[in-house]
């Protein structure tokens, strides 16, 4: 009896660090402010993260560059990042940033 005990305690204790401990960051862009008009553009990139423990790295940077490949000048203005993160069973979660701006 006394081993099932110290063995539900353990599963138990394990189960609880891999439940509330995480560290995640997210790289996220800039705001900036309107100036002007232009064409506006929009980009969206997405990726998984498990037990929020890992969380995709490029995120910004993949949702940027797709967003620069839409404005041959390289100039924008207006540019705004949005992130949004959808849990499935606190095991997996799906994070999307959206990017939009104006193209000068």
């Amino acid at each position: 009896m006394y081993k099932l005990v110290v063995w539900l305690y353990r599963t138990l204790t394990v189960g609880a660090c891999l439940l509330l401990s995480a560290c995640v960051v997210v790289n996220s862009s800039a705001i900036s402010e309107s100036t002007g008009s232009g064409t506006a553009v929009n980009a969206e990139h997405s990726d998984y993260g498990i037990l929020h423990l890992t969380a995709p790295w490029s995120l910004t940077s993949d949702a940027n560059a797709a967003l620069a490949k839409q404005c041959q000048s390289g100039m924008f203005s207006d540019v705004q990042t949005e992130l949004a993160t959808r849990d499935w069973f606190l095991i997996v979660q799906y994070y999307t940033v959206t990017t939009a701006a104006v193209c000068k």
